[in-house]
């Protein structure tokens, strides 16, 4: 254990300097923008880019406590999940862990591969700052979103409305909230047209995250569990 300790702290001072090499080497003050007008061009093809001001807070508080509880407090990464992270690849020998903030998932869908190499994550944690310095975090979490993928072909929040609730993202209800903000995990897994009880697990577990965070009380998480959902058929 003191070995992976150790090993840990200096892979952290690795990350640490290499990440700010890769800042300096790539620095571009025209980055934001360009990741503005990527996340707009994608929107716009899947059915138009949507304010933040139109996604119901409760979709956006849930997939903060479900996919980075301390978005508002970091700077667009996570030192104690990147250091989780690293002690499961250590532990297991191979890059299996992500650690992803919702920053990093954001420039890596838009800028990056899937691919678990460490240049990769490097590339990811150098960018994700980049952004953070020059975007607000109401500007980052209405880009992610805006581009994440739901499944079913829908990028973005607005048209995975659509696609599974025929519903405007105004419209939806806390309980089809907690749907939508399971999917960017796994969206074929949980995909709940095909896959209904593991969707319905999740939902779960994207509620109990929101009562962990302080979000909701546990007695309102019981009861957005049992309301409807009323999905359309996609096939």
């Amino acid at each position: 254990m003191r070995r992976i300790m150790v090993t840990l702290i200096a892979l952290l001072a690795l990350i640490t300097v290499a990440s700010g090499l890769y800042i300096k080497s790539v620095w571009n003050p025209d980055m934001p923008s360009v990741l503005v007008q990527r996340v707009q061009t994608r929107a716009n093809a899947h059915g138009g880019y949507v304010q933040l001001s139109k996604i119901p807070l409760f979709l956006q508080q849930a997939l903060i406590a479900t996919e980075d509880r301390g978005f508002y407090h970091n700077h667009g990464i996570d030192i104690e999940g990147i250091l989780r992270a690293m002690f499961v690849d250590l532990v297991q020998g191979r890059l299996v862990q992500g650690g992803s903030t919702i920053t990093e998932q954001l420039v890596k869908d838009m800028f990056l591969t899937d691919r678990k190499t460490i240049p990769r994550k490097l590339k990811q944690i150098a960018l994700a700052i980049m952004i953070s310095r020059d975007l607000s975090k109401n500007q980052v979490l209405a880009l992610y979103l805006n581009e994440v993928y739901l499944g079913h072909g829908a990028y973005g929040v607005g048209q995975a409305a659509k696609v599974y609730f025929n519903r405007s993202i105004s419209n939806l209800t806390q309980a089809q909230c907690a749907i939508l903000a399971g999917l960017p995990q796994a969206p074929s897994l949980y995909d709940p047209i095909h896959h209904l009880s593991l969707a319905k697990t999740r939902q779960w577990e994207v509620l109990k995250s929101m009562v962990s965070a302080g979000f909701i009380t546990l007695k309102q998480a019981h009861q957005i569990d049992v309301a409807p959902l009323h999905f359309i058929s996609t096939s």
